[in-house]
């Protein structure tokens, strides 16, 4: 259990350091080439860990035959990236990732409710202390 919350811990600071570097190759190259940049090295990346984890198999049929809906996560991932691009260049690092975070919980308590029908007002109330924490931060430092 350690490894697994040393390596959410690892996630979280790989999270920063990315949105950093993604964050000045938008500034560099613009935010829509520097989105293709971090798509395009991703991508060789992935196929690269695929071929060597696989052996050299890879069964496209899977891909073929794989829902549509699967395919979303990418999608997703380039919305949160220009949304991530678009918010460093308003907000500190800090509160950009705290209003991730915060995004985050809500897209988890969203999925925990519409998937396993599980909502708590403790959960929704966590919510809204760290928004709330982030509002009067910003006002705080805002003087």
């Amino acid at each position: 259990m350690i490894l697994i919350v040393f390596i959410a811990f690892l996630y979280g600071c790989a999270t920063v350091i990315s949105k950093m570097i993604n964050y000045r190759a938008a500034q560099e190259l613009g935010t829509w080439n520097g989105s293709l940049v971090n798509y395009v090295v991703a991508s060789v990346l992935a196929l690269v860990m695929l071929l060597g984890t696989t052996g050299f198999q890879v069964d496209l049929r899977a891909y073929i035959e794989a829902p549509f809906y699967l395919y979303a996560g990418g999608t997703f991932g380039v919305i949160a990236f220009v949304l991530s691009i678009v918010t460093l260049s308003k907000m500190k690092v800090f509160q950009s990732t705290i209003f991730l975070l915060a995004g985050q919980l809500l897209a988890g308590i969203l999925f925990d409710l519409l998937v396993f029908g599980n909502l708590t007002l403790l959960k929704l109330a966590g919510i809204v202390l760290v928004s709330v924490g982030i509002l009067w931060d910003k006002k705080v430092t805002a003087s």
